[in-house]
């Protein structure tokens, strides 16, 4: 099973030991499969991206929870993510290295899984969060089936890398239970809209414009596998020349009227 997943996979041009951010919705994919009496789970999905980065890549999956934002506690084993079936699989997983941001949390396999061990970002998208390492290995940021807006978090890692006047720093505080079973009061800070002056976040206008550069390669969303990816560098990259032109908005953010 995992080799004709591969295989489905790599009609978007994944590769053999890629370095992987994956955002993903997997029910047309188990939909399409059904139609064609093949039946798959999210643990074989899994399973083909974990053979398709061994040995030699990285696989991040997302296991963002946002309830700390809203007063819960935050325990390092019992705090679900809210991202998915196959996210909650991952995280679980006895293999996973799991990031331990409250908030923003990946659960990260593979060959450079060590680097994203322990950390523990105070900001959620600081240059000492996942992002930066993602950032700096030139992960392929994969997405399945998702516009932008629903999953490009990377844009906020850049949002906040430059310091954009259209958000600005707010503390969270809460109970925290670590890996070690110790609870005590952590705070951390988000990189948030201005929501007083009416920010509102866009990202499927950035999306467009990646695809009418080309950098984003595979399918879009419901056509054909769904499966996109751009490099972290591109994304990056772009997000800057448009950012220092005063060309950012709309493609990262517009004022509500």
């Amino acid at each position: 099973m995992q080799d004709v997943l591969i295989k489905h996979w790599s009609r978007s041009g994944l590769k053999k030991n890629d370095n992987i951010l994956l955002h993903s919705s997997f029910k047309r994919t188990i939909e399409d499969f059904k139609k064609k009496r093949i039946t798959i789970t999210h643990q074989n999905i899994l399973d083909s991206f974990l053979d398709l980065t061994y040995p030699n890549g990285t696989l991040v999956i997302p296991t963002f929870n946002f309830d700390f934002n809203d007063g819960a506690d935050y325990d390092y084993y019992k705090t679900k993510s809210q991202m998915g079936v196959l996210t909650e699989i991952a995280r679980n997983h006895p293999s996973a290295k799991r990031t331990l941001n409250p908030v923003y949390s990946f659960a990260v396999f593979g060959k450079e899984s060590k680097l994203f061990d322990s950390i523990d970002n105070k900001s959620w998208y600081s240059k000492e969060s996942p992002f930066a390492i993602i950032h700096n290995l030139n992960f392929k940021i994969c997405i399945i089936d998702l516009r932008d807006r629903n999953s490009m978090t990377f844009a906020h890692y850049c949002e906040e890398y430059f310091q954009v006047p259209w958000k600005f720093y707010k503390k969270f505080t809460g109970k925290y239970t670590d890996k070690f079973k110790k609870t005590s009061l952590k705070e951390y800070k988000g990189y948030v809209r201005k929501l007083n002056e009416g920010v509102l976040t866009t990202l499927d206008p950035a999306g467009d414009l990646l695809w009418s550069k080309n950098l984003y390669k595979g399918f879009k969303p419901f056509q054909e596998n769904g499966l996109r990816y751009v490099y972290a560098k591109d994304y990056f990259n772009l997000f800057e020349k448009l950012f220092k032109n005063n060309d950012s908005k709309p493609y990262y953010y517009d004022i509500k009227k």
